[in-house]
């Protein structure tokens, strides 16, 4: 049987890679705000979140089976409000009207950085903008949609193409423009593709709740950094090492994700970085 999926943010990084690997056996249709892919890989439509209307007109008219919602904004917090929250709302409430299943996506970056690593049972304890936008849409999505599937992930990198954070890392390095990243910053990044094919294995299966979905290998932001560098061949004394704590900036510091859970239950690897740059990187790269 043929269901129908929908993707809000299909023309962002994950959302575009949900969009290929999505194709069978999903009739899949994808959403963009302002940048349309210019070569679809499924029917596109524009949408922005923000409009409570066009998101019922949307939903009604073509009633998915599931919606992945991967749209978000990093900044200003008045975007943040309007997207992040009063969007997801609204995603949120014409899932519940018309019976789709939501898959919604959320962020290591909710947690206060102090506690890791951190489990799916541990509530967010937010110390930034973002962060707190994010912990209030889980809320809102938990309100509307108690059956809905929560995900939280950390960052999310690739090759073909490289993510955005990649690209800034490589592009300053070629050209000799000195960059800071922090040894006390700890995350665990996911590979975009292995991060997709999890998000689509509890797509089709509307197995809801919490779950992490992150990297089993914690790499401080300078030590993932000195990696990728390294695997395209350019010199990692580009990089300067920082501290967080030293930086001003008020950010979490220790955002481990527990990803044992979906190891356990899910079909679908999570593979930790050095693991992947072994088997994927160099392919990737050419």
């Amino acid at each position: 049987m043929t269901r129908t999926l929908l993707i809000i943010g299909g023309s962002g990084y994950l959302g575009s890679r949900l969009v290929i690997q999505a194709q069978t056996p999903w009739h899949v249709v994808a959403t963009y705000y302002s940048n349309p892919p210019s070569s679809p890989e499924c029917q596109m439509l524009s949408l922005d979140i923000r409009d409570a209307a066009a998101v019922a007109r949307l939903m009604i008219d073509l009633r998915p089976h599931v919606v992945i919602h991967t749209a978000a904004i990093m900044s200003p917090l008045q975007a943040m409000q309007e997207v992040i929250v009063a969007g997801t709302g609204h995603v949120a409430a014409q899932c519940a009207a018309v019976g789709s299943h939501l898959l919604h996506l959320s962020t290591d970056a909710l947690f206060d950085g102090e506690h890791g690593p951190y489990l799916e049972t541990d509530p967010p304890s937010p110390i930034t903008p973002y962060g707190k936008a994010k912990a209030a849409a889980e809320q809102s999505v938990a309100d509307i949609c108690p059956g809905a599937t929560i995900v939280r992930t950390s960052l999310i990198y690739g090759f073909d193409p490289p993510d955005p954070r990649t690209v800034w890392v490589l592009d300053s390095v070629r050209q000799g423009q000195s960059i800071t990243l922090f040894t006390d910053e700890v995350r665990c990044p996911v590979w975009v593709d292995q991060l997709a094919s999890a998000l689509l294995e509890l797509a089709w299966t509307e197995r809801g709740g919490m779950w992490h979905l992150a990297g089993p290998q914690p790499l401080t932001r300078y030590e993932f950094g000195e990696r990728l560098v390294n695997l395209y061949g350019l010199d990692p004394a580009g990089i300067t090492p920082g501290l967080s704590r030293e930086s001003g900036q008020i950010r979490p510091r220790d955002c481990r994700l527990d990803p044992g859970k979906a190891q356990v239950q899910l079909r679908s690897p999570l593979w930790g970085v050095d693991r992947v740059l072994r088997h994927a990187g160099p392919q990737a790269i050419g």
